[in-house]
């Protein structure tokens, strides 16, 4: 091909690619919009989730607040008349093991 040939071939697909483009732009806003429009629908109901979760957690009693720095090391339970193996004053060991896996 010589230089007149491609610069004609050039033009030529610029042209129809200019041709399509405003066709492909058309669909690709109306896409978009609905894309937005979904979005926007997801969003409004992440947020009345929220509120609903809001709801319950504020309508629930509130937690007792920990108690930092209490010694618990000489706490005594009382098993009145559970049934009981060995004697009632008895030290017990509480150990607590967590696996962060």
């Amino acid at each position: 091909m010589n230089r007149t040939a491609i610069a004609v071939l050039t033009c030529s697909l610029a042209g129809m690619a200019a041709m399509a483009v405003p066709t492909t732009a058309q669909d690709t806003e109306g896409d978009l919009r609905g894309e937005i429009e979904a979005l926007k629908k997801g969003q409004q109901q992440i947020r009345r989730d929220l509120a609903e979760i809001k709801k319950l957690l504020q309508a629930r009693p509130a937690a007792a607040p920990a108690r930092a720095g209490v010694d618990v090391s000489n706490v005594v339970f009382n098993l009145r008349d559970n049934p009981i193996q060995g004697e009632s004053t008895a030290k017990l060991t509480l150990v607590e093991f967590t696996d962060y896996q």
